[in-house]
């Protein structure tokens, strides 16, 4: 398994899930460096900010991989949605996410979809959703695909998404598409409120599982008191997994110690 971070270049909120914080992505770069991971996991809320030859090579100097371009800030500090009740919403989405995918390819990586598919409107069906959904994320996929570059969809808990809660559902979703360029997120927040058996929900992903996000009860450093991250991880080792694993929390006590704290917990737990 390959071990990477969510890391972040700008001044965030500590409650957002992103252990390492820095100034720019090179600073992030060589933090993660030192620390001893394979790559870092980009949130990038626009990628017409970012030049991705420029980023590619600030990367490599450090020896750091992209393990997902992620698009959530889109949808939180702009309100983009791939399910918004107007269409033109939707369609600047769509767009948004087609330049992800371009800066991906750059990158050699992927882009990761999770907020940006947005929330059910009152009194829409999952049906309704659904089907809006499909339009939106067929487009993104056909364009991922023409350029060769994979879109990942996150499964997300019933507190914060709709209808795509447990792995088997959104494994359904994702199969339903029939396309090697849609992929599957796993996530350990997530699975453990919505996957009563989550070494099966593992192995249920693994035909389209590239990405693993690694995260405790209220978005925090593992501590082994509320999740079974040994029994996650035994069930990944199985199946011969050697995609990314993904740390993901809270930048607490402060964003270097979380990021220490973390691979530590990663080497131990994971390899």
């Amino acid at each position: 398994m390959r071990f990477s971070i969510c890391a972040v270049d700008r001044d965030l909120s500590p409650d957002m899930p992103f252990p390492l914080r820095g100034r720019s992505y090179g600073e992030c770069a060589e933090m993660a460096e030192k620390l001893g991971f394979d790559g870092i996991e980009l949130q990038i809320q626009d990628p017409a900010v970012y030049r991705g030859s420029e980023l590619r090579k600030i990367l490599d100097d450090h020896g750091i991989a992209v393990s997902a371009v992620t698009t959530g800030l889109a949808y939180t500090l702009e309100g983009l949605s791939m399910t918004h009740p107007d269409r033109g919403m939707r369609k600047a989405t769509v767009e948004r996410l087609k330049r992800q995918l371009d800066l991906a390819r750059e990158l050699d990586s992927q882009i990761l979809i999770g907020y940006l598919r947005g929330r059910k409107q009152p009194g829409q069906t999952e049906q309704e959703f659904e089907g809006i959904l499909t339009e939106s994320l067929g487009e993104v996929v056909e364009y991922g695909a023409s350029i060769q570059a994979p879109t990942v969809f996150e499964q997300i808990n019933r507190r914060d998404g709709d209808v795509f809660n447990t792995t088997e559902r959104t494994m359904e979703f994702l199969e339903k598409f029939h396309s090697p360029w849609l992929l599957y997120n796993g996530d350990t927040y997530h699975m453990a409120t919505e996957d009563p058996d989550v070494p099966a929900a593992i192995r249920r992903s693994l035909p389209k599982l590239k990405l693993f996000h690694v995260s405790d009860h209220g978005r925090l450093l593992p501590d082994d008191r509320h999740f079974n991250f040994r029994e996650a991880a035994e069930a990944l080792k199985a199946a011969g997994y050697s995609q990314w694993v993904s740390l993901e929390c809270k930048p607490l006590p402060d964003s270097w110690t979380a990021s220490k704290n973390g691979v530590e917990y990663l080497r131990k737990v994971f390899r």
